[in-house]
C-alpha cells in the first residue's frame, strides 16, 4: 500500500519536506546551544552540518545495536543485521523456522555479550528439547563468529507447528 495516496506529493518530494523540517529542527537546537556557551567563530564552521550529516548517517542506517569487541572497542551493527544472522543460525536447524529475533547487548561491560530472545516454528512431531539445544548450539556458534560475542542467554518461545 502506497503510504503518499491522497496526499498530493510524490514519495520523493514527502521525503525531502520530511528531512528540510528534520534539519530545521535540528538547527534550532544546535543554534540553542551554541549560543549558551558562545564558541569562537572559527570553532564553529562546518560543526552544524557535520551534525546533521551524522543525524542523516544514522536515520538512514535505522536502528543499532553496540556491542564491544572482546578488547573492549565499542562498536554499532544494524539491528536488522544482527537479526538476520540470528536468523539464519535458527534456520539452519532441521524441522524450524525463524520468527521473531531480538538481540540485546548484555555482559559486562555491558555489550560484551548477547541476549537473544527469538520465536520459532516447529515441524510437527520434531521434540522440543533436543531442537531447543540444537538451536542455541547453531546460535549461539554463529553470534560468536559473526559479532565476535557469546551470546549470554538465549531464550527461545516455539509459538507455531506447522506440517510440510
Amino acid at each position: 500500500m502506497n503510504e503518499h495516496v491522497g496526499s498530493g506529493a510524490e514519495p520523493d518530494q514527502t521525503s525531502a519536506d520530511s528531512q528540510r523540517e528534520s534539519d530545521a529542527q535540528l538547527r534550532g537546537v544546535i543554534d540553542e546551544y551554541m549560543s549558551t556557551f558562545q564558541p569562537e567563530p572559527e570553532d564553529t564552521a562546518g560543526v552544524r552540518e557535520r551534525i546533521l550529516q551524522l543525524v542523516r548517517d544514522d536515520l538512514y542506517r535505522g536502528p543499532s545495536t553496540n556491542l564491544q569487541t572482546e578488547q573492549g572497542h565499542p562498536f554499532s551493527i544494524s539491528t536488522a543485521s544482527v537479526r538476520s544472522i540470528v536468523r539464519n543460525a535458527v534456520d539452519s536447524v532441521d524441522g524450524i523456522r525463524a520468527r521473531s529475533v531480538d538481540v540485546e547487548p548484555a555482559g559486562d561491560p555491558e555489550g560484551s555479550a548477547a541476549t537473544v530472545s527469538l520465536t520459532v516454528a516447529m515441524r510437527a512431531g520434531i521434540s522440543f528439547a533436543p531442537t531447543a539445544e540444537a538451536i542455541r548450539r547453531s546460535v549461539s556458534a554463529e553470534v560468536l563468529a559473526e559479532l565476535g560475542i557469546p551470546a549470554a542467554r538465549i531464550d527461545i518461545n516455539a509459538e507455531d507447528v506447522y506440517v510440510d
